[in-house]
């Protein structure tokens, strides 16, 4: 889908004419995390993106129009696309020139289930990426894990778990375990085992410290040997929530948590 950009004007009497100027125009990779509308004639929508980290783009999305508009289809949360963009540094909002779409999902957009693990993630990804830089594997991390949950029918359950796991890792801040030497105490704060208890409220004890190191090997392809059941999965997701807002600045609580938690009952 085109967005052609078309400008007429007329030159004033005195004017500057700067010659051999050329748009920074560059095409990337990208996965739609969240689109708001700005107004009446305009949306926002932040895209993580593989050149440039999260950058958020100033869309046309004119209600009741469609000529001219994007269609909000192509952005929806976790599409996956390819556009080209004016990058501007001194811009707070990039315009997006070209945009369609790059992978076409399966089953993603068709299972209720899947799609709420993928509205519940989005919703997570974008408080956690808000101001991430250029980050390749990362990037490819999330796509790669996007793409394998389309595919995958079987065994899932733990998927919305092994991926945020798995994420600390590649934003840095993955727990610092020694499995060879379980611990009575875990330190979410600090993120360290130790056999002190901490002076804060932050932290896991008894059966759920000493556990931990094996719940961190948990990846998208061993998941489905971790028999969960909804109380315990409910409980790991709340624990790896609160390490999260413990360790990303300006987490914001989520809304689709608690429908999450519904549909996975």
């Amino acid at each position: 889908m085109l967005l052609s950009l078309h400008f007429s004007c007329k030159m004033p009497a005195k004017c500057v004419i700067l010659r051999n100027f050329t748009p920074m125009l560059e095409t990337t990779y990208g996965i739609v995390l969240h689109y708001y509308r700005y107004n009446d004639d305009s949306a926002i929508v932040d895209i993580f993106t593989e050149s440039r980290g999260s950058v958020p783009f100033l869309v046309r999305d004119r209600r009741g129009q469609r000529k001219g508009s994007l269609h909000t289809t192509l952005l929806r949360p976790l599409n996956i696309v390819e556009l080209m963009f004016d990058y501007r540094t001194s811009a707070s909002l990039q315009r997006i020139q070209d945009l369609h779409i790059a992978h076409c999902y399966s089953s993603l957009p068709y299972d209720p289930i899947k799609e709420t693990v993928a509205l519940f993630l989005s919703e997570f990804l974008h408080n956690v990426l808000r101001s991430e830089v250029r980050n390749p594997d990362l990037y490819h991390y999330i796509l790669y894990s996007l793409k394998w949950y389309d595919a995958t029918s079987e065994g899932l359950a733990n998927f919305h778990i092994a991926f945020l796991i798995c994420l600390t890792h590649y934003l840095g801040f993955r727990p610092n375990i020694n499995d060879k030497q379980p611990l009575p105490y875990f330190d979410l704060k600090d993120s360290i085992a130790t056999d002190v208890e901490p002076q804060h409220s932050f932290y896991l004890k008894g059966e759920e410290a000493t556990r931990l190191p094996l719940f961190l090997r948990m990846n998208l392809r061993n998941m489905h040997c971790f028999r969960l059941n909804r109380q315990q999965r409910s409980r790991i997701l709340g624990i790896l929530t609160m390490y999260y807002k413990l360790h990303v600045p300006e987490f914001r609580d989520l809304r689709s948590l608690e429908v999450l938690r519904e549909v996975l009952s």
